[in-house]
């Protein structure tokens, strides 16, 4: 031991936070290059980040598709990314985020690894294999186990390998240099059992000391030989436990949000609860520091002996920019550079119900013109507020059951299956439209040029002006699906009768297009500054179609998309198509994409337009709001300390439950 070594052991630990970064999206994983002294991390905004240990951002790219796990060598030389598109890719990058090479993963694949010296990448699948591949990208072996490994560690100063089952099983495997450039040479040394779940695999720099996080059953320590050392336990669910390169200090965390410093022998030399569990955990080799990562997306450096460090003058707070960056080519270095999205909280709450049950049952809508919130509760009772969280008024009672609010600048419309009530939000009158309905199924407002049209039990239409008097009425021979309000009062349905039916002012209708009845197409009215012709967009889920329409419902234009349609929004001057798992779809009036298709893995995001005129996406992620552009570009986000009830959005901002609450994010101004 260095006289350095020994007299840090023998110190206080005094720790401090150096410095703290926040990434644009939920953080979802980090890895340190040791020797290099950079760390990688990804967010669920499929963004890469490079810092050095000193916090300082050294790149920012965007991936295409959704990270699924990331590696980093210990010289930093070779990064290795799993993202998933269509089918899972590898894709290796130099420390500049240029893609060197990019190839579909292996089927299932799982996790990846690198070895310490940047020149080999494991990936693992869920079906018991394990392919092992060159910086070059092409195959260099493979191992095959009985169980399916879940994590694998290369030892920086031997060719062998320490791997771990998700559940029951340890080994320890030789990784032999290839001879007359064949494969590399691999051997089964040994297998070890044990009755315990796996949650994270670490170890020394001689392997020397093999540390297997086994949540409720502590940490446990293996020798390079596969030999049971015994265990660690901290009172907690142990997550993740790494040791510096020399094996003398371990940093250990638990789900329960506590943070650890132990020495070899097991003995806690200083322990702290954190304001929420680390996802991630690294060590400096040295042990002078860890680095850790919340899942808010808050990546920490924590120096354990502040007082003896330059770098512990207090705590600094960084977000970095990111830059979109593509696959598939040498483009790490392109795309334009601006500021990360904020971490924000809500600009109000204020109580809005008395009971959960109103609240998880509640309907949301942020009306324009002027801004304007509407709560539509039960029992059937309407609540509005202003923008400053202010109630407008006495609650509305609206007779009936179920609840629908529609809105358009200037107006707004709570209807229930017997009621229809219509707001003037100008003149700040409400009406209750004198007519008899019933079970209204489906509501669509105009009230400026057009009135409204209403569906009852699903086959009776009829259009009414603003006075609750019937302009036309018609009763069809197949349900509704879909419905629309064109130009010059002309009114779209698709059926379950295959029929797409067009209403003109008088409430004659002719069919247009024809469709499979078992796949009845969404259907929007079309954007703003489409071709003159195109009145109507429908999206098939199956046939997976995009189509544009005249007036009259013929056919003038069809695009495919890559998978089957979930939804269909109209966001002012463009359309978004999405899919079941989060994958969306940007076009314009004529079909033509403008964004590249994104996922979020989330079904059910929400689509609007800003209060810039742009058009936002917000995800909901546990308990994360993410706001973002729709190519991907995170506007803001925040964490909510309670489960988010009903969401509604809008040019003015977001409002949402929370608990019995209603929160707001105002958004009237560009970032």
């Amino acid at each position: 031991m260095s006289s350095e070594t020994a007299g840090r052991a023998a110190m206080r630990i005094d720790p401090e936070t150096a410095w703290t970064v926040v990434t644009d999206s939920p953080l979802k994983g980090l890895a340190l290059a040791r020797e290099a002294g950079t760390i990688l991390a990804w967010d669920e905004g499929n963004q890469l980040y490079l810092f050095d240990v000193q916090g300082e951002s050294l790149s920012c790219s965007r991936v295409p598709s959704r990270i699924l796990a990331g590696a980093v060598s210990d010289d930093g030389s070779l990064i290795a990314l799993l993202a998933e598109g269509g089918e899972a890719d590898l894709l290796l990058l130099d420390a500049d985020f240029t893609v060197a090479h990019q190839k579909p993963a292996p089927s299932d694949a799982a996790f990846v690894t690198i070895d310490p010296h940047g020149r080999y990448v494991a990936v693992g699948t869920r079906h018991g294999l394990l392919h092992l591949i060159n910086r070059y990208g092409r195959p260099a072996g493979r191992i095959e186990t009985v169980e399916t490994i879940a994590h694998f560690c290369f030892v920086p100063d031997r060719p062998m390998a320490i791997g771990a089952a998700a559940m029951g099983m340890m080994l320890g495997v030789a990784i032999d240099p290839p001879r007359g450039g064949g494969p590399l040479e691999t051997e089964i040394l040994w297998q070890e059992r044990m009755m315990s779940t796996v949650g994270r695999l670490a170890l020394s720099g001689d392997g020397g000391m093999v540390l297997a996080s086994c949540y409720t059953l502590g940490i446990q320590r293996f020798d390079l030989k596969g030999r049971n050392e015994g265990s660690y336990h901290l009172g907690g669910t142990v997550s993740h436990a790494v040791p510096d390169f020399p094996g003398r200090t371990i940093a250990a965390a638990t789900l329960e949000g506590e943070l650890a410093i132990m020495n070899s022998a097991g003995n806690v030399r200083w322990r702290t609860t954190l304001t929420r569990p680390a996802i991630a955990l690294e060590i400096d080799p040295l042990g002078r520091y860890v680095i850790y990562g919340h899942s808010t997306g808050e990546v920490v450096r924590l120096d354990l002996f502040a007082g003896m460090s330059p770098q512990g003058a207090g705590r600094r707070v960084r977000r970095v920019a990111s830059a979109s960056v593509g696959t598939g080519g040498n483009t790490g270095a392109s795309g334009s550079r601006g500021p990360a999205g904020a971490v924000r909280s809500p600009n109000w709450v204020v109580p809005a119900v008395e009971t959960d049950q109103q609240a998880e049952a509640g309907v949301l809508a942020v009306a324009e013109e002027p801004p304007l919130i509407a709560l539509f509760t039960s029992p059937q009772r309407l609540h509005l507020f202003d923008t400053t969280g202010e109630r407008r008024g006495q609650p509305i009672e609206v007779v009936g059951a179920g609840r629908l609010l529609r809105t358009t600048p200037g107006w707004l419309a709570a209807a229930t299956d017997r009621q229809v009530v219509l707001g003037d939000l100008k003149r700040n009158s409400f009406k209750r439209l004198e007519v008899n309905l019933h079970e209204l199924t489906h509501l669509a407002i105009r009230p400026d040029d057009f009135g409204l049209v209403l569906v009852q039990e699903r086959d009776r239409i009829g259009r009414l002006n603003t006075g609750g008097r019937w302009v036309w009425k018609q009763e069809l021979r197949s349900a509704i699906e879909e419905l629309a309000i064109g130009p010059y009062g002309f009114v779209a349905t698709t059926t379950t009768g295959g029929e797409m039916l067009i209403f003109d002012p008088a409430g004659e209708y002719n069919t247009g297009l024809t469709f499979d009845p078992t796949d009845p197409p969404l259907l929007i009215d079309a954007p703003v500054d489409s071709p003159p012709q195109v009145a109507w967009i429908t999206l098939t889920r199956r046939a997976q179609l995009l189509r544009g329409y005249d007036l009259r419902g013929q056919l003038l234009w069809e695009r495919p998309i890559p998978w089957e349609g979930w939804s269909l929004h109209r966001l002012n001057r463009s359309l978004v198509a999405t899919s079941a798992d989060g994958q969306a779809i940007a076009c314009d009036g004529s079909g033509d994409r403008l964004f590249p298709s994104i996922s979020t893995g989330e079904v059910n995001d929400q689509f609007f337009v800003g209060g810039d005129g742009s058009p936002l996406r917000l995800t909901r992620k546990g308990m994360h709001l993410i706001c973002s552009s729709l190519d991907g570009k995170v506007r803001w986000r925040t964490f909510l300390d309670d489960s988010p009830g009903p969401i509604a959005c809008g040019a003015p901002g977001i409002a949402l439950m929370l608990g019995r609450s209603l929160a707001w994010f105002d958004d009237s101004a560009p970032p």
